[in-house]
């Protein structure tokens, strides 16, 4: 890790970290808000207006930060797709992109299913579940990542990603391997509102994303089309592809 110089104290180039920093801590501060208002009185009966003044902002603040209430809520899928493009470009054969896919699903169950956010994933659970509106655009999250990981697959296919044949397979391994992760997500999320221990949950998310990956290997590990073509490409790269596939900044 380099160390980044003093800064010449005339000149402005720290305040634009300053300002980031101050977004950040604004935009934490109205997504705390948010939740402890969720938590009383349930996702659809809070408003962007109550949350402006929970967080001791102007309404108008809220909507430089979110663009909704939903936004809110998932502000953090960011966090949870950035270990993704890495599972993919990582892989130089099937065996290990299945391998890479199940860990990256696995990690991020690990990140819910810590004793130090124990509570707030239960809450979070427990929200998401007793709202039709959050059921709704929970759908486009999933189908964000489910639209992700096809982008860094075709990506990583090479030219190869433009014949129909293999676009057409790797969309269907990509339904099946996201819909593995999500049968694992959703049987957490059931338990974490119910009040399963946190061991019991780790064994469940453990076994179903065993038994999916497991059936995944057997039925796509040999699978030629699944194999990098040449070289590793550069860090960034596939991350930066993917963006422009799904029309992202």
């Amino acid at each position: 890790m380099t160390t980044t110089p003093a800064a010449d104290p005339a000149a402005p180039v720290a305040r634009p970290g300053l300002r980031g920093r101050k977004r950040e801590r604004t935009r934490r501060s109205i997504a705390d808000a948010a939740f402890r208002l969720f938590a009383e009185r349930g996702f659809d009966g809070v408003t962007l207006a109550q949350i402006a003044a929970e967080a001791e902002v102007a309404p108008a603040t809220v909507f430089t930060h979110y663009a909704s209430k939903e936004e809110i809520f998932f502000s953090r899928r960011k966090e949870f797709a950035d270990a993704l493009p890495g599972a993919v470009v990582d892989a130089r054969t099937g065996e290990e992109l299945i391998e890479g896919l199940h860990g990256y699903y696995a990690g991020n169950a690990r990140l819910v299913l810590t004793p130090e956010v124990e509570d707030a994933s239960r809450t979070f659970a427990r929200i998401l579940l007793a709202s039709p509106a959050l059921h709704r655009f929970h759908t486009a999250v999933v189908d964000e990542r489910r639209s992700m990981l096809l982008a860094l697959l075709l990506d990583r296919a090479g030219p190869a990603g433009a014949e129909p044949v293999v676009r057409a397979e790797l969309a269907l391994f990509t339904g099946f391997a996201d819909a593995a992760g999500a049968t694992a997500f959703e049987a957490m999320r059931a338990r974490l509102a119910a009040g399963a221990p946190l061991a019991e949950i780790e064994a469940v998310v453990r076994d179903i994303l065993a038994a999916g990956f497991a059936r995944l290997g057997r039925s796509y590990a040999d699978c030629a089309f699944l194999d990098a073509p040449g070289p590793a490409p550069a860090p960034g790269e596939p991350v930066r592809l993917a963006a422009e596939r799904l029309g992202t900044p």
